[in-house]
């Protein structure tokens, strides 16, 4: 290729043919869900995370670097979701625009025309923890998740499924912990668990239920430089994960 535009350089003969993953990584900051997407300089659509798997990598590797790379951080909540396979999932003409940009003859990126599945990952990461690495040629940017711009082939597909997947497992994802600071408000709770179910909930019996499960405890202490009615802190007791993925 003429550009680096990946993390790595690929080379066809050292990835696993016909295979990729794609990983979700979402945040929570300013009250919203948001998910970090890459769009490279010169096209018109932005994409997860995603790379290809080495000969001497499984695909938890494979993500673990994809996300390390970017993120400045391997201590993540990180889990498998779904194989998407289709026949139809990539967009050709995205990838021949992308070949037609960056090869510097046809038939350099012709592996990049052939037929891949991809193995989707989510990962729960904190805000501030991130310290985003791009490449010159490429752009990191977190997107509000109810306001997601152009996305590569079947990557809205790939978001939708990963929150759909969480939604279903919310009781047993340790969700909160993963996203919010050491100290947070019950609304920054709440608004979590809004944005994933797509529903409001009444604030008085979601606090109520919540510290009843006995994860959540308040603090003595109020959010700084509210003179008026400041909020409460809260903080979470640390999750069992042996117990919690039972």
């Amino acid at each position: 290729m003429k550009k680096d535009n990946f993390d790595y350089y690929y080379k066809e003969e050292d990835i696993h043919p016909g295979f990729s993953v794609d990983c979700v990584i979402f945040s929570f900051h300013k009250r919203k869900l948001q998910v970090l997407l890459r769009k490279f300089a010169l096209e018109d659509y932005w994409s997860l995370l995603g790379g290809f798997m080495y000969n001497h990598e499984d695909s938890e590797q494979a993500a673990y670097r994809i996300l390390e790379h970017h993120t400045g951080t391997r201590n993540m909540f990180l889990r498998q979701f779904h194989l998407f396979s289709d026949p139809t999932r990539t967009d050709m003409e995205q990838n021949k625009n992308y070949i037609n940009r960056n090869a510097s003859s046809e038939e350099e990126g012709k592996w990049l025309l052939r037929r891949f599945i991809t193995m989707g990952y989510y990962a729960l990461v904190k805000y501030d923890n991130v310290k985003l690495s791009a490449a010159p040629d490429e752009s990191l940017k977190w997107y509000d998740i109810q306001k997601l711009p152009h996305l590569q082939s079947d990557h809205e597909n790939i978001i939708k499924t990963a929150l759909k997947t969480i939604r279903a497992m919310l009781p047993v994802i340790p969700i909160g912990y993963e996203l919010l600071p050491e100290k947070f408000t019950m609304t920054e709770l709440r608004k979590i668990y809004e944005i994933i179910m797509e529903k409001e909930f009444d604030r008085r019996n979601f606090q109520r239920k919540i510290l009843s499960e006995g994860s959540v405890v308040q603090l003595d202490e109020t959010v700084s430089g509210k003179t008026y009615n400041p909020p409460i802190l809260y903080s979470f007791r640390a999750p069992d994960m042996d117990k919690e993925l039972l």
